[in-house]
């Protein structure tokens, strides 16, 4: 198999090769989004982040309470991540862990852009997140590619 076919569409049953990381990092992110997934959850949870901003006294400003539609658009793409969490579950393939280590790049990117523009310190351990599963699925996959 060449390395394009390892990112390849399977054709049978037994072309699925599932790195461990690939499966562990959609359950991380489902556990992570779900609580996004709807304005009333995700109001509960940005509560929580922001408590946790005044009582460990973190830098940076603290995250302003959400209206209506702030939560609307956090609660899309809340429900898009956990959708896209229960496809990697159901089709560990590479292809789509290969997709999901490229946006954890661009999400810890925006993540850092945050940062660095004075948002909450809060955001570090989301940002930790990120690019340890980047790194390991990426590490998955270097190896992946080496045994095809």
């Amino acid at each position: 198999m060449t390395d394009a076919l390892a990112l390849a569409s399977p054709t049978t049953a037994t072309d699925y090769v599932r790195p461990r990381w690939g499966r562990a990092g959609a359950v991380y992110d489902l556990i992570v989004t779900v609580g996004f997934a709807t304005p009333f959850t995700a109001s509960l949870l940005l509560g929580a982040t922001r408590w946790a901003h005044d009582a460990f006294d973190v830098p940076g400003a603290q995250l302003p309470a959400f209206d209506a539609t702030a939560l609307m658009f956090t609660s899309m793409f809340g429900t898009a991540v956990t959708m896209w969490a229960v496809a990697r579950l159901l089709r560990t393939e590479p292809r789509f862990i290969a997709i999901d280590t490229i946006g954890r790049a661009i999400f810890a990117l925006w993540m850092t852009w945050a940062l660095l523009n004075g948002q909450s310190a809060t955001i570090v351990v989301f940002l930790i997140g990120e690019v340890l599963w980047l790194a390991l699925q990426l590490s998955g996959l270097l190896r992946l590619r080496t045994k095809h």
